[in-house]
C-alpha cells in the first residue's frame, strides 16, 4: 500500500470508528444490548486498523490486529496496556454476545462494552460524543 493509500484507508477506519462508536451508543439506548456490544467492539476495531495502517502494517485477521497493537503499540510504549487490554476485553464480550445466543447481554454489560470502546478510541485519538 503506497503511502497516500495507507492516509486515505487509515482516515476510512477512523470514521468507521466513529460510525460504529454511535450506532453502539444508539443500540444501547433501544436496549439492544448484544447488537451494542458487537457495534462497541468494531468501533474499537477500525480505530486499531488506521493505527495500524499509518504505520504501514495490514493484518489479515481480527487476532492479528490485536496482536499488532501490542507489538508495534502497547510494547514500546506509546499505548498503555490498560488501552491494549480495553480493545481484548471488548473483543471478548462481542464473542459472546455474537455467538453464544443462549447468553443474552444485559445493559450493564454493553455499558462496559461501550466504556471499554471509548477508551481504545481515545488512545487511538478517535473523536467521538457522548
Amino acid at each position: 500500500m503506497t503511502t497516500e493509500n495507507r492516509k486515505l484507508a487509515a482516515a476510512e477506519e477512523r470514521e468507521g470508528s466513529a460510525r460504529a462508536y454511535r450506532e453502539a451508543r444508539d443500540l444501547l439506548r433501544l436496549a439492544h444490548h448484544g447488537g451494542a456490544i458487537s457495534r462497541a467492539y468494531y468501533a474499537a476495531y477500525h480505530a486499531a486498523r488506521a493505527l495500524l495502517y499509518e504505520k504501514g502494517i495490514e493484518p489479515k485477521t481480527h487476532e492479528g490486529v490485536r496482536r499488532m497493537i501490542g507489538l508495534h503499540y502497547v510494547l514500546p510504549g506509546l499505548m498503555s496496556s490498560a488501552d491494549g487490554d480495553a480493545l481484548t476485553n471488548v473483543a471478548l464480550m462481542r464473542d459472546v454476545a455474537d455467538y453464544a445466543p443462549g447468553s443474552p447481554a444485559t445493559r450493564e454489560e454493553a455499558e462496559q462494552a461501550l466504556n471499554l470502546a471509548k477508551r481504545f478510541l481515545a488512545a487511538a485519538r478517535v473523536e467521538v460524543e457522548d
